[in-house]
C-alpha cells in the first residue's frame, strides 16, 4: 500500500471535517482540516470523496487500465506516482453519516481479491473506532462553540448538576452594541445580521486573546469573564485592555478596523461571583451570578447615557485611576452607590427610554 486516507466529517462552525492521509513516501500521517468552502472547490466536486459521501457508491479503479469514462483527477496524479490501483469506500457511522476510506497501491496488478476482502472485513471496526473519538471531539467542539472553552471543559468533566458551581474572583465585562434597533432598520435584516456577527467576532477574538471567555451573547450584547486565578491585578488589566481594544476596533480605528464601524457601550466590574449552573431541572445555563455581573451590565447602560464607550468601577482601575470620575452612581437593583470612571473617547449620548 502506498497511500491511505480517511475523511471524517465533523460538526464544527469553521471546518467541514478532518482528512487523515498516510503515504509510504513520507511514512507519516498528515492531518488536513478543510473549511466549508471545500463544497464549492472543483477538486472536491470531481473527487471520490464527494462521490462516496453522497451515497453514489464505492470507487475501484485499476490505474494501469483505461477508465476514461469514470475517472477522477486524483487518478492521474496517482498514476504519475506509480500507483496501480485505487479504492474509495464508505466508512459509515451508526447514525448513517458516510465518511470515506481511500487506499492506493503500486503492487503489480493492484489489489488482490484477498486484499480487498480484508479491507471490507476491517472497515466496520475502523469506522467504530473513528466514531467514538469523533463523537467526543464533536461534543467538545459544540460545547466550546456555544458556551466557551473553559466552560465546555467543565461540562465535559461532568459538572452539570443544577446549583453546582465555584465561587471565583473575576473581572466581568458587559459589551452592548449601540443603536441596534436603528441599525436594523437602516441596513435591513441580512446586512444587519452580518454587522452583528462582525461585532460578536471582534469582541470574542479580543476577549480570547486576553485570556478571557465569552460566556454568552445576550441579544446584541456580550457577557465575558476574566477569572483572577490568584492574579487579581492581571484579571483587571486583561479586562481593561480588552475593553479598550474592542472600542477602538469597533469605532474603525487601529491597524485592523471593522468593515462597518459601529459604537459600543462597555461596563467593567470586579468581584466575587458564582461561576456555575443555574436553570430548570432539564434546561441549564452555565453563567456567572453576583453583584459584579449586575454592576457591569448596569454600567454598560450608564455609558450610553453618559456619552462614553467604557465605564469601569474603581476596583478595576486600581489606586490611581485614569479617566473622568463620575458621581457615585446609584444603579438599578444595586443597593450601594458605585464609584466609577468614564474611559476612552466620547460617544453619542442615547436618549433615555
Amino acid at each position: 500500500m502506498t497511500r491511505l486516507g480517511v475523511m471524517i466529517w465533523s460538526l464544527h462552525p469553521q471546518i467541514i471535517g478532518k482528512n487523515f492521509v498516510w503515504t509510504a513516501e513520507d511514512d507519516e500521517v498528515s492531518t488536513f482540516a478543510p473549511t466549508y468552502e471545500m463544497h464549492d472547490n472543483p477538486a472536491f466536486l470531481k473527487s471520490p470523496l464527494r462521490y462516496v459521501s453522497e451515497g453514489l457508491g464505492g470507487v475501484r479503479q485499476k490505474i494501469d487500465a483505461d477508465y476514461r469514462h469514470n475517472s477522477f483527477p486524483i487518478i492521474e496524479d496517482l498514476r504519475k506516482k506509480g500507483a496501480t490501483d485505487y479504492v474509495a469506500m464508505p466508512l459509515t457511522f451508526s447514525d448513517g453519516q458516510r465518511n470515506v476510506l481511500t487506499l492506493s497501491t503500486d503492487a503489480p496488478g493492484g489489489f488482490t481479491t484477498a486484499d480487498l476482502g480484508l479491507v471490507f472485513e476491517c472497515a466496520p471496526a475502523v469506522s467504530r473506532f473513528y466514531e467514538v473519538f469523533t463523537l467526543r471531539e464533536n461534543a467538545r467542539t459544540l460545547l466550546e462553540t456555544y458556551v466557551g472553552k473553559r466552560t465546555g471543559e467543565r461540562v465535559l468533566e461532568g459538572r452539570i448538576r443544577r446549583g453546582e458551581g465555584d465561587e471565583i474572583d473575576a473581572a466581568i465585562m458587559f459589551c452592548d452594541l449601540r443603536s441596534s434597533t436603528a441599525l436594523q432598520e437602516q441596513l435591513g435584516r441580512d446586512a444587519y445580521i452580518n454587522h452583528l456577527n462582525e461585532f460578536f467576532e471582534v469582541t470574542s477574538d479580543i476577549v480570547r486573546d486576553n485570556d478571557g471567555e465569552v460566556l454568552k451573547f445576550i441579544g446584541d450584547a456580550v457577557l465575558a469573564v476574566f477569572p483572577a486565578d490568584h492574579d487579581a491585578d492581571g484579571a483587571r488589566a486583561r479586562a481593561l485592555q480588552s475593553a479598550e481594544a474592542i472600542a477602538e476596533r469597533l469605532a474603525g480605528a487601529g491597524a485592523d478596523p471593522c468593515t462597518h464601524p459601529c459604537d459600543c457601550a462597555i461596563g467593567l466590574a470586579y468581584g466575587r461571583v458564582t461561576y456555575g449552573n443555574v436553570g430548570s431541572r432539564d434546561r441549564l445555563d452555565f453563567t456567572v451570578i453576583g453583584q459584579a455581573a449586575n454592576i457591569a451590565a448596569r454600567l454598560s447602560d450608564h455609558a450610553k447615557k453618559a456619552g462614553t464607550r467604557i465605564v469601569a468601577t474603581r476596583n478595576v482601575l486600581g489606586d490611581s485611576p485614569e479617566g473622568r470620575p463620575l458621581d457615585d452612581l446609584a444603579l438599578r437593583n444595586v443597593s450601594r452607590r458605585v464609584e466609577a470612571y468614564a474611559l476612552g473617547a466620547n460617544a453619542p449620548v442615547e436618549p433615555a427610554t
